[in-house]
């Protein structure tokens, strides 16, 4: 309903209460003020003719119009007549008879877009999690990124963290030969959980406008074009689940250390450095990082464990 004449609708009641569940989000509905836009002339029997006038509706209905003072009527070559129905066009489109009823004053239901579905009682709008995105290979890959960037930043939208987190992924990209965002969270579905867990700020950017995310869509356009890399050089990241998780971090099961001391915000110490053979020597620990920006910490793979291993940065 809302995609026809917005700006005259009367909002009378919005209710932003946002109730979430395991499948989706149900929100109250909105209650619009409907009025009639204008007027028409149609046929009981065939409602596809609407037209300005009872005249303009009798020659598009191969009819000729009939004007006495006590009748107008529509007559064919026998001389039968047919009678145009009156009718009121709401700012909705919908079409209400009879004509000046006012049945276009009435206070309708509708949801913000057609990714919500209208409940039978017309109180709430429902939409599935995946509303937004089911048809993630289709998804822009800017606003994909955005999305990502989005939800695995901190909620204090730090621009130089968003902006690291979209360098490292496109890094990760070209490492593998993706040719898209979109086929790398395909192929690597636990690169970046917030894709398929649900993420809050995730779901909330692929259902939102772009201007409410500048600063994710800045950094993703940053990285899709190569600017600035506040990563220095990372393909990986973490934030506070580095500390809550502790000794079950995968970080920590792989072995890390920090390149700078202030790269350690989250106060996590080190894990122990137990040498390990590879196939080219030897390497006590995976990850160095890299960079620290707001509330997250930037990794790549250390170049010992590089040598050893014999593999490429960021593989």
């Amino acid at each position: 309903m809302c995609s026809f004449y917005r700006s005259n609708f009367i909002w009378c009641l919005f209710l932003s209460l946002i109730i979430n569940n395991t499948n989706g989000e149900t929100i109250a509905a909105h209650k619009i003020q409907m009025f009639k836009f204008s007027q028409a002339f149609t046929f009981n029997d065939d409602r596809s003719i609407i037209e300005n006038t009872w005249q303009e509706a009798c020659i598009a209905r191969h009819l000729q119009p009939v004007d006495l003072p006590n009748a107008s009527y529509c007559i064919n070559d026998l001389g039968n007549a047919t009678y145009p129905q009156g009718v009121d066009i709401c700012a909705d489109g919908s079409i209400k008879i009879p004509m000046n009823f006012g049945w276009c004053n009435e206070i309708v239901s509708d949801c913000p877009n057609s990714t919500w579905e209208l409940s039978a009682d017309e109180n709430t709008c429902f939409r599935p999690d995946d509303a937004c995105w089911n048809d993630i290979e289709n998804v822009p890959e800017e606003k994909l990124l955005a999305a990502i960037v989005y939800g695995e930043s901190h909620w204090s939208n730090v621009y130089e963290e968003m902006a690291g987190i979209a360098s490292a992924i496109i890094r990760k990209r070209d490492a593998l030969h993706l040719d898209s965002i979109n086929t790398l969270v395909k192929v690597k579905k636990h690169f970046s959980y917030v894709v398929y867990n649900k993420n809050e700020r995730f779901v909330k950017l692929m259902c939102g406008e772009e201007k409410n995310f500048d600063k994710a869509y800045m950094a993703a356009s940053n990285a899709l074009n190569y600017g600035r890399d506040y990563s220095n050089g990372a393909c990986y990241w973490d934030g506070y689940d580095l500390k809550t998780s502790g000794t079950k971090h995968d970080k920590y099961k792989a072995g890390f250390r920090y390149l700078e001391p202030e790269h350690n915000i989250f106060s996590t110490p080190e894990p122990p450095h137990v040498p390990i053979r590879g196939n080219k020597g030897y390497y006590d620990n995976v990850y160095i990082s890299t960079a620290v920006q707001g509330k997250t910490i930037f990794w790549k793979l250390d170049e010992q464990f590089l040598h050893a291993r014999g593999v490429r940065q960021c593989s």
